[in-house]
């Protein structure tokens, strides 16, 4: 099985500033992606997208390839991850003369998705035969208690949905699942051709809440930081 791990971080952040490179206990937020996807049971690549000369330092620093510059149009806030990801492989297509099987788009703000959870994901996906994984957690809040305020400033939308319930206990009602950034797999011909890491044929990788921490305003970094200082997440997978 042969992957190409994309991590993509680009420099500018205004929820944290600086956030990929922000410490979270003794190491570099986006040193999380690099170790576990170096660690990773699986022939590799590892490279990272960025446009931030500090983040490139840090990066080789702990390991990764830093071939090229991310271009200024994909390093916008409006830019596309996937158009970072295709950029990406183009240029391995160009200069590596590997072939790989698999896509892996890997988020440092969503950091602690360890090798063990990679090694377990590739597994999945190929025994599945599966066209691309995602990383999920379970939500908090079932979708029926999910709704917009109405046009009159009043709770309506909610009245109607919640009085055709047999039981308002979230215990009652069906699990759902959302993504947590973790990790998006797909193999790659099905991204070179749709350019998507979702499809029909996807399965989830399901990961606890502690593990599902994603990095998107202070508190989230003060979150993850927590965790990690009071030893909810085993830091030994990272070293």
């Amino acid at each position: 099985m042969k992957v190409l791990f994309v991590i993509t971080a680009r420099g500018g952040s205004k929820g944290v500033p600086q956030k990929n490179i922000k410490m979270v206990g003794s190491l570099p937020l986006i040193a999380y992606k690099i170790i576990a996807a170096k660690k990773c049971d699986v022939d590799k690549r590892v490279i990272v997208s960025t446009d931030d000369e500090k983040i490139a330092a840090i990066s080789s620093a702990y390991g990764a390839e830093v071939p090229f510059i991310r271009p200024k149009d994909l390093a916008t806030d409006t830019a596309d991850s996937m158009d970072v990801v295709w950029h990406a492989m183009q240029w391995v297509t160009e200069n590596d003369e590997k072939k790989y099987d698999y896509i892996c788009l890997l988020e440092p703000s969503s950091p602690f998705a360890s090798y063990k959870d990679l090694n377990n994901a590739f597994r999945l996906i190929e025994e599945s035969k599966a066209d691309t994984l995602l990383g999920m957690k379970e939500v908090e809040v079932n979708k029926v208690f999910i709704h917009a305020i109405d046009s009159n400033g009043r709770l309506s939308h909610f009245y109607d949905a919640i009085e055709k319930l047999k039981s308002v206990r979230r215990q009652a009602q069906e699990k759902e699942y959302t993504m947590n950034g973790c990790m998006y797999i797909a193999r790659w011909d099905y991204f070179e051709k749709f350019r998507l890491f979702h499809s029909v044929n996807s399965v989830p990788y399901i990961m606890p809440e502690e593990s599902s921490i994603e990095i998107d305003s202070l508190f989230n970094y003060k979150m993850a930081c927590f965790v990690v200082e009071n030893g909810m997440i085993d830091i030994g997978l990272w070293q």
